[in-house]
């Protein structure tokens, strides 16, 4: 019986444990490939920005919910127990007492010090939401740099793979006609020279995707799959990218309009306006008194005949009418808060302004330099052509073919690099009118 205890002990523990797992693999196991969308889901789980501004938030509606504490009734009760002699008191003069008190109070006017109280926490939570989504607006920002980033530089491996390719087949042919006696030797030394220089540019730009990489899991807060997985690209060759540019989504004028309305840095901003407006009538309430019902039961158990359970209700006024002026200094410091609110909410506009304009410009100027490196790329490839033949014919020498060589690799990286610098241009643009995502918590609560 024993036995079968330890077995049966055994299987549940192996069930659970077993469970556990499943539940951790489920939520730590991500696609073998990831896009651009799945980035940024993982970054709004796991960036650490986003918990520390949605935790502010959090903060933010505690202390409005402790603000809002003030208008309601405060109740509070109490108990001892005590030995209580009474002097001349017939027939007991002493005895054990019991005795229980039950208070409360109610605000019932206080000339604005609670509402406006109340009024600026409600203000401060909505401008902590408005920051939230600010964060998340500028990570999925970082995100979309980070990951065309990534794109960017599987590209320009596929670059540096087919310029080794161009030269091995260079050199190979510099040799036999070296071995031919149609080229001198310095025609091979030549060719392998810029043979194992594109290997090196190879090497380096493995190495800078890896580099890019460990960018993007920071940005995103985790490495998916701990490192296991791939980034999914376009799928499409340099020559596509120039038909794979996206337009600006509306003029200046219209994007400067939309970026008024929903930048969540300018909503902050007026919130901390409005909150800095309520603690100024908060402040200025202090020159009143308070109004407010109070009342209180109290109940004995003794046979002491002085001790009997009473209660009373009542109205109080409280008034400090004079506190050292400390109230005139804490009314200009509302004040001045508030003008310095107004200003900040200037200097936001301003730098909307600017954000939304330069990054149309830049964007404009990225999308007509796709067009531009794509006609160069073009026209270099066709050149490297040329130079090749002439090369076969003996018209040509190394240098020319070099030369051309060079060109097609300059231009082809110019023409990744413009095409995803375009692409992080909208981004930067999205970012600069105030887009963000559904900063809601997840599911599995707060975190």
């Amino acid at each position: 019986m024993q036995l079968s205890v330890k077995t049966l002990f055994s299987v549940i523990l192996f069930c659970i444990l077993g469970i556990t797992q499943n539940g951790q693999s489920a939520e730590t196991a991500y696609p073998a490939e990831l896009d651009l969308e799945e980035f940024v889901k993982i970054a709004l789980l796991h960036n650490p920005s986003v918990h520390e501004a949605r935790n502010e938030m959090w903060a933010a509606e505690g202390r409005s919910t402790q603000a809002t504490s003030a208008y309601l009734p405060q109740l509070s009760a109490s108990g001892r127990a005590s030995r209580v002699h009474v002097k001349d008191l017939t027939p007991v003069d002493e005895d054990n007492v019991l005795s229980s008190e039950l208070t409360g109070d109610q605000l019932i006017f206080d000339f604005g010090k609670t509402s406006g109280s109340m009024s600026a926490a409600s203000s401060q939570v909505d401008a902590a939401r408005a920051y939230l989504n600010s964060v998340g607006s500028d990570l999925v920002f970082a995100v979309k740099a980070g990951y065309y980033n990534v794109l960017a530089k599987h590209y320009l491996i596929q670059v540096a793979r087919e310029q080794v390719a161009s030269y091995q087949k260079h050199y190979e042919r510099a040799f036999e006609y070296y071995q031919a006696g149609v080229k001198s030797k310095i025609d091979v030394t030549n060719a392998e020279v810029e043979l194992e220089n594109s290997r090196l540019l190879l090497l380096q730009s493995q190495f800078g995707l890896k580099s890019a990489r460990v960018n993007l899991e920071k940005i995103i807060g985790i490495s998916p799959n701990n490192g296991d997985y791939l980034v999914k690209t376009t799928g499409k060759k340099l020559q596509e990218f120039s038909q794979l540019i996206a337009a600006i989504p509306a003029s200046l004028e219209e994007l400067l309009q939309k970026a008024s309305l929903q930048r969540p840095d300018l909503v902050q901003a007026k919130k901390q306006i409005e909150s800095s407006k309520s603690i100024l009538t908060s402040t200025r309430g202090g020159y009143w008194p308070e109004i407010g019902l109070n009342g209180s039961y109290n109940s004995y158990e003794t046979d002491l005949n002085t001790l009997q359970d009473q209660w009373q209700v009542g109205i109080g006024v409280d008034w400090q009418f004079f506190s050292g002026f400390r109230t005139n200094g804490e009314v200009a410091e509302a004040k001045s808060n508030m003008r310095a609110s107004r200003a900040r909410l200037h200097g936001v506009e301003l730098n909307s302004i600017q954000e939304v304009t330069d990054s149309y410009h830049l964007a404009q100027e990225k999308r007509d330099s796709v067009f531009l490196a794509d006609k160069i790329m073009k026209l270099a490839a066709e050149n490297l052509s040329l130079a090749d033949e002439r090369y076969k014919t003996g018209l040509g020498d190394m240098i020319e073919y070099n030369d051309a060589q060079l060109r097609v690799t300059k231009a082809k990286n110019n023409l990744v690099s413009t095409f995803f610098d375009y692409n992080t241009a909208l981004a930067s643009l999205e970012n600069a009118i105030g887009y963000f995502p559904d900063m809601n918590p997840p599911k599995t609560g707060k975190l």
